[in-house]
Formats: C-alpha cells, structure tokens, sequence
C-alpha cells in the first residue's frame, strides 16, 4: 500500500468513526475509480453504505472485499453480521464456518457461528459450536443463554434447563442466566420455581417489564392469583409506561375481583406520558371490553386534548366511538380518511369492515374483506366479516365459505384402555380441571362471560390426565378428518394436506372454561386458529335434560356488537364425551343456561404444522 493510498483509507476510516456515512461513501467511491478492488475501501464502503440503509451497496462492497481478500476475518464477521440482521442468517453460516477456522481460539467467532447456526434452524450445529464457545469463555453468561437456547429449539428442554444450573454454579450472581431459567421453568410448567428464578434475576439487577409480567404469569398459574395480581402491579409501579405490563395487570386485577378500578394505573400512566398512545389504546380498548363505553369516550377525547399522537389504531378508536355515539355517517368519514392516511393498514380495513357491516353496507364490507384476504388468504377474521357480508347479500359464495352442516363435525373422543366407561374418565377429567380454574372471574378480553378460563396453554401442564386427554383429542381429530372435502382452494378444506397424522398437527392454543349459572360464550371466532373445537367434559342436568337448547353450541350469529339479528344456522347439542370441530373463522357461542352445576369445557385451535 502506498502512503497516497494509507492516507485515503485513513481518511475514510475517519470520516466512518465521525458518522459522516454519506460522505464517507462518497469518498470511497473517488478512491476506487482510482484504486479499484482496494479491500480495505471495500470494506470502509459496505460498512458506511449499512449505516443508511443502502443494503444493495452493502452487500456488492462486501462481496468485492471478499473476492481480493477472502481469509480475512473482519470482513468475514462483518459480512456475516449483515447477513444475519438482514434476516438471511442461513447464508452467513458458511463465512462463520470459514471464520471459526481462521480463529478457532477465539470466542466471538464461535459466539457468531452458533448464534447463525441458531437462527438460521442448525440447531444440533449451534449446540456443538455452543459447547466449543463454552469451553473458551466459560465465564461469559452469554456462552451459557446460547448453548440453553440452542438446546431449548432442539426440544430438549431439561437438557437447557441443566445447562444453565450448571452455568449458575459458576456464575450464581449472573441476572440474565436466572431470568432464562425462569423461562425455561415457566415452559416446562415448573411454576413455582420460575418465579422463584424470576425472583433471583430481580435481585441481581435484572429488571424489566416482561420480568415481572412473566412472574406474575407464574404465579397465577402455579395457583397464586392474589400473588400474582400483586407482582404485576410491582411492575407498573416500576414501568409504568409499559402497555403491555399495564394491560396484564389490569387483566389479573379483574380476573381476581379485587378492590378498586383495573384500569385506573393505564388512566394514571396515559396522563403521565401523553405521548405514549399505546397505553392511550389500551386503556380506550380495556374500557370498550367493560362495557364502559362513555368512560371509553371520555379517556379516547383525553387522548387528544393531551397531544397524543393520532396512530392507525386511536384514529380506528376514534372512527368506532362516532358510531358508538350514534352518528355512523361520521363514523365512516373519519375511517376513510384513516385508510386515506394508511391505505395498507390491514387492521384499519378489517375495523372499517366491522363498521360498515353494522351500517348496512355489506358491499363494501366484503371488498374490504378481500382486499385483506389477498394480502393474507388466512386472516380468521376478515373471513368471518366475508361470510357475514355474503350472508346479507344473499351471495351464493357464502355456503362455500360456510357449510354448516359439513364444516361443524361432532365425534366422540375415544376412552383411554384402562378405562371401564366413559362417564369414569370423563368424571376424573372434570376434577382434574376444576383445580385449574384460580380466578373469580372471565377474562376482561376473551368470550367467556358468567364464567373462568384456565391460563395459558392447558396440554403444557404436568398432569398425566392432560396427557391423556391430549393424546385421546388427536385421535379424534384424525377420525373427523374422513369427513373433510378435497378442496386445494378453500380456506378452510384446502389447509388439510394429504396423509396429514397426528403429527402434522399443532394447538395454538388450549384452555379449559368453567361456565356458572347464566353463565355463556358470546358470539365470536378464533383469530389464530385454523379448527377450532369445544369438549364436552362436564354438563348440568338442565343441559342434558335437552328440554330446549339451553346450553348448546350455536354457529352462524355474528359478534353482538354489529348489531346484526341474523338467527343461528345451526345448533349443536351438547354431549360429555363429544367433542364439536369447525372453522375458526365461523362465528359461534353459547345459548345461556340455568343451573347451580357448572359447564366444563376443553377448547383449542389447531394449525397445520409448520
């Protein structure tokens, strides 16, 4: 290198540490007409050209440095660090690979290599390279969080909780180490002892608001629901502005029944931080789902007096409250100039849609609808407001989307061997479940009303019985699946693959409900599913009795809040042991029933396998 070219790559270099980029790129560009394929330009240019955005100058510079130096490690690191932050992690394992081999004793290299190895799905490589990287940097709690993750993606949960036991052995004050512990507990169902972790991490310095968000998820579901309310509120003392921690809190103060208003510390924290129009919506959204609507007006009118910034979701609010308020003209206006301001905002859309429907344009309803559907053939949601849509049409389209009496499957759930009757497991099932149900109250935002829901996913649980439960389900599920059309272009027959087993199969969720006296499901769908289902496990005799249809399962009536009297198109009668399959964008809930005995429910959504 000459001093001519030393100075110009000096210079460049400078122009980089100062955060010039753009005229640092500019002047590395000057270099190389006069020194083409300089590496250490190269280099200096894809590293500026990263820093603005300019992914296509990155990359072509990198691959140019590369070409004239190709064993050179930084760039090696480099490279492979936009590769992976550029969401294409699976290219950078192979210059990680090189990297490992140019520095097989240095620990960042194969901190880089595991970690792409990691993301990029090698999860038996990433643990292999994360054994290495702890070999070299055992007193690193990084080393320890990755080699525990990678073995966590492999499915071996209690190999990744020993990995970071013996990682604490070491290192017993390391706060994040505890915090990942926690996690791993909390998914291995070991609840206590998560909070516990969760404990030890807060004590070590680690504190954050999904730390005590996930504590108190422990706590509730290790049965401590007072416990839990109280960790919560902990973390809005210390995050107040988090809307997510907020909205938590708020949740388990309702599900509890305690003393005073949920949604006073969203109202209190809007009020503190104007500008945070997260906990603006959720306080707006929270209060909608109370029922208190002028209160609901009153907090969404506060939001603009206090300057809140106007987002896609408060102008949704504010567009839904003119129709609350009675003025549905005005309700559309402010909508369009919504989706004129965010003309692909899918959500505005879908929140338009709703609002139309219940103005009486399903025309337009249903365009909106579609232009959702093309973008995302699988949204739930924009499917159901279709159907709803066609249905006041009188569009032939809707009996394809919704075939009441193919699409709604009942099938009986098969009794384990060991069992002599239906009624013997069916019975133990319901005592397993009623020691689920910790809170006085139905979730502030699910459909349960008059009732509980169990917390979290049920089949993750320790119980052998929900093991059991699980394994009879899918049986079920399988037998159901001969009654399924062949039909490619469906949403609903077309996400069934051919041959498709047990293990083609995931939940996406699961849950037990506890329905009391007047106690039922209002009308809704299940925006992450693809079948949904409801498990008979438990029913009063005023239910079995089948004097009228109290108690049964309706499909067909849209959400309530559209203000649409569309008569069910199908009902089903319950049956302990039966279990009722359908599509989870197909509206359905619960017709109301007297009776001091409770109604036990198993519900899920299920999901092809990825």
């Amino acid at each position: 290198m000459t001093d001519t070219l030393r100075d110009q790559v000096a210079k460049a270099r400078s122009l980089l540490e100062a955060g010039q980029f753009t005229e640092c790129m500019s002047y590395c560009a000057d270099v190389l007409l006069q020194t083409p394929n300089e590496p250490n330009t190269l280099f200096i240019l894809a590293l500026a050209a990263s820093q603005v955005g300019d992914g296509e100058t990155t990359e072509r510079a990198f691959l140019a440095a590369l070409n004239v130096a190709p064993n050179r490690l930084d760039l090696l690191m480099n490279y492979s660090r936009f590769l992976r932050e550029t969401g294409r992690a699976a290219e950078a394992v192979p210059l990680l690979e090189r990297a490992v081999k140019l520095a097989p004793d240095t620990a960042g290299t194969w901190h880089s290599l595991a970690l792409g190895q990691l993301n990029s799905g090698a999860f038996a490589d990433a643990s292999k390279s994360a054994e290495r990287l702890l070999a070299l940097a055992p007193g690193e709690s990084a080393a320890w969080e990755l080699a525990a993750a990678a073995a966590q993606r492999r499915g071996a949960v209690a190999e990744a909780i020993g990995v970071l036991r013996k990682g604490l052995e070491r290192l017993p004050n390391a706060a994040r180490l505890h915090y990942s512990l926690g996690q791993l507990l909390r998914e291995n169902s070991d609840f206590q002892e998560a909070a516990q972790s969760y404990s030890l991490a807060e004590q070590h310095g680690f504190a954050t608001a999904d730390l005590y968000r996930n504590r108190a998820e422990a706590l509730l579901d290790s049965g401590s629901p007072e416990d839990a309310l109280a960790c919560a509120q902990l973390g809005v003392q210390r995050f107040p502005g988090d809307a997510t921690l907020q909205r938590s809190a708020a949740r388990l103060h309702f599900e509890v029944g305690a003393d005073g208003d949920p949604i006073a510390s969203i109202a209190a924290a809007a009020r503190a931080e104007p500008q945070n129009s997260a906990l603006w919506q959720t306080g707006v959204e929270l209060l909608r789902r109370l029922k208190r609507d002028e209160e609901a007006s009153v907090f969404l009118a506060d939001s603009k007096r206090a300057g809140c910034p106007e987002t896609p979701g408060l102008l949704a609010l504010d567009a839904m409250d003119a129709a609350w308020f009675g003025e549905p003209e005005e309700a559309t206006v402010r909508f369009e100039k919504l989706l004129h301001k965010h003309p692909d905002d899918l959500s505005a859309k879908l929140n338009f849609a709703t609002h139309l429907l219940s103005a009486g344009d399903p025309v337009r309803a249903e365009i909106l609808c579609g232009q959702i559907l093309a973008v995302n053939p699988e949204d739930q949601l924009a499917l159901a407001y279709r159907g709803t849509a066609l249905q006041l049409l009188g569009d032939s389209r809707e009996s394809w989307l919704l075939d009441y009496e193919r699409m709604v499957v009942p099938v009986r759930v098969p009794i384990p061997e060991e069992y002599g009757s239906r009624d013997a497991f069916f019975s133990d099932m319901k005592r397993v479940l009623e020691e689920l149900h910790q809170t006085k109250a139905h979730p502030i935002e699910q459909s349960v009303r008059g009732g509980t829901q169990t917390n979290g996913f049920l089949f993750r649980l320790k119980h052998p019985m929900l093991a059991v439960l699980e394994k009879q389900i899918r049986l079920a599920i399988l037998s159901a699946f001969d009654e399924f059309e062949d039909d490619e272009t469906h949403p609903f027959w077309g996400r069934r693959r051919v041959g498709m087993g047990a293990d083609d199969l995931r939940f996406a969720g699961a849950w037990s409900v506890r329905l009391q006296d007047q106690g039922f499901h209002t009308n809704h769908i299940h925006p992450e599913g693809w079948i949904s289902s409801a498990l008979y496990i438990a029913l009063p005799d005023e239910v079995q009795d089948h004097s009228d249809e109290s108690g049964y399962i309706q499909f067909g009536c849209p959400l309530e809040e559209l203000g649409i009297d569309l008569p069910p198109r199908r009902t089903v009668r319950p049956e302990i042991g039966t279990l009722v399959l359908f599509p989870s964008y197909m509206w359905h809930g619960t017709i109301p029933f007297k009776s001091e005995r409770p109604r036990i429910t198993v519900a899920f959504d299920l999901l092809p396998q990825r």
